[in-house]
């Protein structure tokens, strides 16, 4: 698309020592307003890009031309079609101003896709009680809200069964301290190397939000859930 141009003012001929310059301002051709951010390129006659710079909050700009000959500029904005200028022949040392005016087209973008990825919050007690590194480094069993949800479990110790190492026992009808009726009482023990001061057991601890409710170790004992029927 070719640009309009308007030369507002063109220097006379200056003398051999002045420097060639072109020099501007980059307009909206709806409102008449300067265009903020416009990029645009000094082009030479092959269409080599020389120069290039971005507008400011006043729309203008100034190209110091490095030698005589023929040039073009190249303007680029979002929301505008990208433009070339009609050719400016400088076969001498003066200064050109000139009003760059934009068509006011509205150009419909590719639509952007922006994916994000969600970032785990490490609650601090369990990266002090090297949850996380251990999950890395796949030591333990570990349980993520999908795999909870998918499992659909009645009781607690429905999501222990099948895990290696791990025996989930379970007794008769009983009553169990806060359910107010009959209940089931599952034991729930991790298997451990055998050494010579105990033989391969080993009770889990139970942290709830941060607070130690029971200790784990090689105590007698285990983990007692309930579950109420």
């Amino acid at each position: 698309m070719r640009l309009s141009v308007c030369v507002l003012t063109l220097g006379l001929l200056a003398p051999a020592t002045q420097a060639q310059v072109l020099a501007g301002t980059v307009l909206d051709s709806v409102s008449g307003k300067p265009i903020v951010g416009a990029r645009i390129l000094l082009l030479d006659s092959a269409g080599t890009a020389m120069k290039s710079l971005v507008t400011g909050s006043d729309g203008q700009f100034t190209f110091s031309i490095p030698r005589l000959g023929e040039y073009r500029l190249l303007i680029s904005r979002i929301g505008y079609p990208i433009t070339v200028s009609k050719p400016f022949l400088f076969s001498s040392a003066f200064t050109a101003r000139v009003s760059l005016s934009l068509p006011s087209n509205p150009i419909t973008l590719d639509t952007v896709t922006v994916v994000a990825k969600e970032i785990e919050r490490r609650l601090p007690y369990l990266a002090d009680a090297g949850f996380y590194r251990r999950r890395q480094e796949g030591f333990g069993h570990f349980l993520t809200r999908d795999e909870i949800d998918k499992r659909d479990p009645l009781h607690l110790t429905d999501l222990l069964h099948g895990m290696s190492g791990v025996r989930v026992t379970c007794g008769g009808q009983q009553r169990g301290p806060a359910q107010g009726g009959p209940g089931l009482q599952c034991t729930v023990t991790m298997r451990a190397a055998n050494t010579m001061f105990f033989r391969g057991k080993c009770n889990p601890s139970v942290v709830l939000d941060g607070v130690l409710l029971q200790p784990g170790g090689t105590a007698s004992g285990g983990l007692s859930v309930w579950s109420k029927r």
